[in-house]
């Protein structure tokens, strides 16, 4: 619910939302994650313990979400754009969500159902 007490649902995904998606994954920096699994540390924890590797695991997690936080405003708008699209709000509105609230909207979105399905058969391609 946004702060209007409006409540919002979710259109399933659709084949003209690829292009969209694709622009979204772009500007969040997706190409420099790999970055942030090639280094030295994570060559290390690879023949060590697994204390290790967790230790390595959280860095990776941490490398990663900085990248997508400073890549985020380069997205922001495409983001709110989508999310419009996918809701029936206007942008305005999106763009007047509580933080926690549009995180919680923008988390929705991606835990979605389709997306997880989509790139799941994704992958297997690069397999």
């Amino acid at each position: 619910m946004n702060e209007n007490n409006k409540t919002y649902n979710f259109r399933g995904l659709k084949a003209s939302d690829m292009g969209t998606v694709c622009r979204i994954i772009s500007l969040i920096g997706v190409k420099e994650f790999k970055a942030c699994f090639d280094n030295e540390n994570v060559r290390k924890a690879i023949h060590k313990n697994a204390a290790d590797i967790q230790s390595v695991g959280l860095g990776i997690i941490t490398d990663i979400a900085a990248v997508a936080v400073c890549n985020f405003p380069r997205a922001e708008k495409e983001i709110q754009n989508f999310l419009a699209s996918l809701t029936g709000m206007r942008v305005s509105e999106i763009c007047e969500l509580p933080l926690p609230e549009y995180g919680e909207m923008i988390t929705q979105a991606v835990m979605k159902e389709e997306f997880r399905d989509f790139f799941r058969r994704v992958s297997r391609l690069f397999k």
